[in-house]
């Protein structure tokens, strides 16, 4: 530990001979990881177009008809003309910070950024209008890039949003030498009430408090030419707009023309036992299945204002994106983040025709699974492994996938519809037209800048 830590507090001789139970303040200088604000004001105020900005940091992507969507990490929102697949255009860029995760109905944008969540006109990309927001809407996070050298100093959310983190030279009053805590394997320890959570690189909401999906008929969405990819915290179901608001809790706003109102909020813990992170959210027929670190749960949204519990399925605590069919589902493990504590790295095949009762058919090893996409006419599963590529299985024999092919380049995400794929990985965006069986050819490149 590099930090010198002076104290300046003067401390009376009693305080050191009572029990273990006297609480004590003192006042330490330490160097730490120091927070960044971006004041409320700042933060809503700060949707506007910023149409000369490039892509940085990929994360996200949405389908919305001639238009692909690239979230930039914890910047905005990149939008680029489709209609030529060949040819890409970068038509804007939509300055939303802290956004991560996004959906679009009837040109209507739904954004996260940070703690709220905002509806943009998007009719025309590069004038883009925001229209409504729902304040405190999510958990308060912070963001990724703490230097794990340093223990981490004191937030006060009454200054408004942490963008970032830099080192430097503290001074915080505490009790019982509370001042500051330090990660251990990327977990803090120490300071346990703070009640926080970290936004991981991957989008994923990581709670410290004590303690992306197709399928080629656009089963996933009620919104027509409108996709997401199998990380996505966002779901639209007709006029619903389900949101992972914190590792626990899923929250659904009914939409009005770009309004949002609280409809329901529930946590699959009430309803399944076990602990874990609920992570993706996946729409099939009338079942939402949440992908968490623990397992797959499924929920009737027959009533989309109302979900009802269904089921669930188990598996050793990793990350957990899904996909699934009316009969089949299709979920990766993957370890060595803060979901995935254990040294998982597999997809694993259910088998969801009773959806009272799903169960294991067979598991396939992997070396680091993220996304996945799900093409059941063609009987097409491809799974993003990471920097090790993409994997294209035939799945018309469930009992036994058969592998087709690798393709290689880092992939974290994919869509596919319509005999296109859509890869985002750290590079950028990869677009491929493929066959029947499950012959790619490279169409064109979205690349960072």
């Amino acid at each position: 530990m590099k930090s010198s830590i002076k104290i300046l507090g003067i401390f009376a001789l009693a305080a050191v001979t009572f029990s273990s139970c006297t609480k004590f303040t003192q006042t330490k200088v330490y160097t730490a990881n120091k927070p960044v604000y971006l004041s409320y004001e700042e933060l809503r105020t700060s949707v506007a177009n910023d149409n000369d900005r490039a892509l940085v940091k990929p994360g996200k992507i949405f389908l919305n008809n001639d238009y692909i969507l690239i979230n930039d990490f914890e910047t905005g929102i990149h939008v680029y003309d489709n209609s030529s697949p060949t040819t890409p255009k970068h038509v804007g860029f939509i300055n939303i910070p802290g956004n991560i995760d996004i959906a679009v109905k009837d040109n209507i944008l739904y954004a996260d950024s940070y703690v709220d969540i905002v509806a943009i006109d998007i009719s025309d990309p590069m004038n883009i209008k925001e229209i409504s927001r729902v304040n405190n809407a999510l958990s308060y996070t912070i963001p990724s890039g703490i230097n794990y050298g340093f223990p981490v100093s004191q937030i006060d959310r009454n200054l408004g949003v942490v963008i970032k983190y830099e080192v430097g030279e503290v001074e915080e009053s505490c009790e019982n030498d509370e001042c500051g805590y330090v990660y251990y394997n990327d977990v803090a320890v120490n300071r346990g009430e703070w009640g926080g959570s970290m936004m991981s690189d991957e989008g994923t909401v990581v709670n410290f408090a004590g303690n992306s999906n197709t399928v080629r008929s656009v089963a996933n969405s009620n919104n027509q030419g409108a996709l997401a990819g199998s990380m996505a915290r966002f779901m639209l179901v007709d006029n619903f707009l389900y949101v992972i608001s914190d590792e626990s809790t899923v929250k659904v706003f009914g939409l009005n023309q770009g309004s949002l109102s609280m409809q329901a909020s529930f946590s699959p813990w009430s309803d399944a036992s076990g602990w874990g992170m609920i992570e993706t959210l996946f729409k099939v027929n009338d079942y939402l299945l949440i992908g968490s670190s623990t397992g797959m749960l499924a929920y009737d949204i027959s009533n989309p204002g109302s979900p009802e519990y269904i089921s669930n399925y188990s598996h050793m605590n990793s990350c957990d994106p899904v996909v699934a069919n009316e009969n089949f589902a299709f979920v990766t493990l993957r370890s060595g983040t803060a979901c995935g504590t254990t040294d998982l790295e597999q997809l694993d095949v259910l088998n969801i025709e009773d959806i009272n009762n799903p169960y294991l058919i067979d598991s396939y090893e992997l070396n680091h699974p993220h996304g996945l996409a799900l093409d059941s006419p063609n009987d097409l599963l491809f799974v993003c492994d990471g920097e090790y590529g993409m994997n294209i299985y035939n799945v018309s024999n469930i009992e036994r996938l058969l592998f087709l092919k690798n393709k290689s380049g880092d992939s974290y995400d994919v869509i596919a519809a319509y005999s296109r794929l859509h890869v985002i990985g750290d590079g950028g965006l990869i677009q491929y037209e493929y066959t029947e069986e499950g012959e790619v050819t490279e169409l064109s490149r979205i690349s960072l800048n």
